[in-house]
């Protein structure tokens, strides 16, 4: 995460008894060594290359680039073709929604802002933007599309976003809904006219209702409760720690059934044919529908992270790989894996494909280097960013 500085004001310094000449004569005396200290300060860094350990990252009122190879941001992958189209690059990037006209990425910039931007998915361009709260929690799902609206979670709030008003760059400063004091949202789902949110605090899960926030249940899951995913007329509820997906009633807030896995759940996924999770040891791990008694486990590449549905199709991101499975959740067998960048991690699908955010190489900066010891406003005099992006 970017550092923050904080910039106040200097105070005037007070006027002595010396006359004009006097205060000049003593702020030469103070400014020359200060300079001569800056200049031999930075001919150091330069020789030692403490500068080029900085990662560089993009000014937040510059548009959007192209990723680029171990870049940070979003590509698209065409299920018909394979083909791997690059999106906009960004910063940082955190989760990935599709829907409504649009692909929503939240994502962080180099003043610690939350940022939810919309890409256009014919061109890959970034057509939209609004400014959340100031970030203090990443959580790990953070976006969701439903009931008309686009839903961001930051730390403990939730906040409900009109298509309309990224368009116009809007500031969203209201939460429509939050956790108890303490609790930190692990994931988002719409379903059933309601707004569905885990607390990974507490191993519940709070439905609101969509259209007034009022909350309508809490509904205990197990000792922690983390990924979501809605299908087979019920919401699924991942429980990492157990080892199990727990199934919530829509009609009687419940729990009606629970599934165990070989692995944690970290990620999940519902197709019409049955339920996915990903347990982050190399493996993709599913309950089909009419057996939901028996397991089958296929194996993907390492570190399988982001993972999303569509049809009878599933993706599969693989972190450690750098690339992106996809599944006929038909067969059941991965017919397809394409290199699709550096660290994906999250993942959307739709009808043509899906899309990857890439979390991007990390910095190759540690607490022992040099620049990690530098004043940042000396890094920006010597022509450094000033902000250091560390790995998610």
């Amino acid at each position: 995460m970017p550092h923050v500085v904080d910039e106040r004001p200097v105070a005037p310094a007070e006027t002595g008894h010396g006359g004009l000449g006097g205060q000049r004569r003593w702020a030469l005396r103070i400014l020359l060594p200060a300079l001569t200290l800056g200049v031999v300060t930075c001919l150091v860094l330069l020789a030692t290359g403490a500068l080029n350990l900085l990662p560089v990252t993009s000014s937040p009122s510059t548009r959007p680039a192209a990723v680029t190879d171990g870049g940070t941001g979003v590509v698209r992958v065409f299920t018909s073709t394979g083909q791997v189209r690059r999106g906009p690059s960004f910063p940082e990037v955190n989760g990935i929604a599709d829907g409504l006209g649009g692909v929503w990425v939240t994502t962080g910039n180099v003043e610690q802002k939350h940022v939810l931007y919309t890409v256009d998915p014919a061109t890959s361009r970034v057509v939209g933007r609004v400014q959340l709260p100031s970030r203090l929690v990443i959580n790990p799902n953070d976006v969701a599309i439903g009931s008309g609206a686009v839903w961001a979670a930051v730390g403990a709030s939730v906040y409900r976003i009109e298509p309309l008003s990224a368009l116009s760059g809007a500031i969203v400063t209201h939460a429509f809904a939050a956790l108890p004091p303490g609790g930190v949202v692990g994931d988002l789902v719409v379903d059933a006219g309601a707004l569905w949110v885990t607390d990974t605090t507490s191993g519940k899960v709070y439905r609101f209702a969509v259209s007034t926030g009022r909350l309508e249940a809490a509904v205990t899951v197990g000792s922690t409760a983390g990924a979501m995913a809605v299908g087979d007329g019920g919401v699924w509820v991942a429980d990492a720690d157990a080892h199990t997906v727990s199934r919530i009633s829509v009609t009687h807030n419940r729990v009606d059934s629970v599934l165990t896995f070989p692995g944690p759940p970290n990620h999940i996924a519902a197709s019409d044919d049955g339920l996915w999770v990903t347990d982050g040891a190399g493996r993709v791990a599913a309950a089909l529908n009419g057996d939901r008694g028996r397991i089958i486990t296929l194996p993907v590449g390492a570190e399988p992270t982001g993972l999303a549905a569509f049809g009878d199709t599933v993706w599969v991101a693989s972190t450690a790989n750098g690339t992106l499975s996809r599944i006929d959740a038909r067969r059941p067998a991965v017919v397809a894996t394409v290199r699709v960048g550096a660290r994906p991690y999250a993942v959307a699908a739709d009808r043509q494909g899906a899309w990857v955010a890439l979390l991007g190489q990390p910095p190759k900066m540690h607490a022992s280097s040099p620049s990690a010891r530098v004043p940042v406003w000396l890094l920006r005099l010597c022509g450094g960013t000033g902000a250091v992006r560390h790995p998610a």
